[in-house]
């Protein structure tokens, strides 16, 4: 049975459009003369592309602030924390942009070229993707309240990346039933799943507390996965919940 894909997924099959948005999230705002040269486009292309990125609410465009008199340039940017305050239905296509984005990071940097650990590089690069955003700053809690803060923030994660989850709390771990990059995921899981590993990380760095992650179990059953995750005490000993 074939998976009907979502618009923000059919967004991002593209491949100039994820690397058009790899360099909006690199930061700063580009006119689409600077884009076209970064990724070799033709500069019609490369509107075309833009304004795809920008009708999904994977990016902005507005009129270029100038201090001198002239028509102002358009230039884009990624979407950020400020703008996903302000709009809520555009955090799940940051998020599984993130995802990708951090997908073809990982599996570009390990083409081509040695690379000692293919698992580490790619969980190096899905918490890097999450630790590089404008989050606003979160105020350390500990105990269950921290906790529950962290569980509840990773719990959203992986509901806007579509991974259906599951927490049981008695095992400190969550069963997720669906995979948005299944087939990526049964061709690379050693990259696929650590990308996902090191996204949670992320998010579990983003709010203070004692969760952190510890693996993820690929294929514990037909399309059925574990993150197993593991709770930190003061002395830096790991424990369930």
């Amino acid at each position: 049975m074939s998976i009907r894909r979502t618009p923000a997924a059919r967004t991002l099959a593209s491949g100039s459009r994820v690397d058009l948005l790899h360099l909006l999230q690199d930061g700063g705002e580009h006119t689409i003369g600077e884009l076209a040269v970064a990724t070799g486009l033709h500069e019609n292309t490369t509107r075309e592309h833009l304004q795809r990125l920008v009708s999904d609410g994977f990016a902005q465009r507005a009129p270029e602030r100038r201090t001198v008199r002239g028509r102002p340039r358009m230039v884009y940017r990624a979407v950020s924390a400020h703008d996903l305050r302000t709009d809520p239905r555009a955090q799940s296509r940051i998020e599984e942009s993130i995802a990708r984005v951090a997908l073809t990071r990982a599996l570009l940097d390990g083409y081509g070229r040695s690379v000692s650990s293919p698992s580490s590089a790619a969980r190096a690069a899905g918490r890097a993707m999450v630790i590089d955003r404008d989050l606003p700053p979160v105020t350390a809690s500990t105990g269950t309240v921290g906790v529950d803060r962290q569980l509840d923030a990773l719990e959203g994660h992986l509901e806007r990346l579509g991974f259906d989850p599951e927490l049981d709390r008695s095992q400190l771990a969550f069963h997720l039933y669906r995979c948005p990059f299944l087939d990526l995921a049964k061709a690379r899981p050693e990259v696929v799943c650590n990308v996902h590993l090191g996204l949670a990380q992320g998010v579990l760095d983003a709010v203070p507390g004692p969760v952190a992650a510890r693996e993820l179990l690929p294929f514990v059953g037909p399309e059925h996965c574990v993150l197993q995750l593991r709770r930190d005490d003061v002395e830096g000993r790991s424990e369930p919940l």
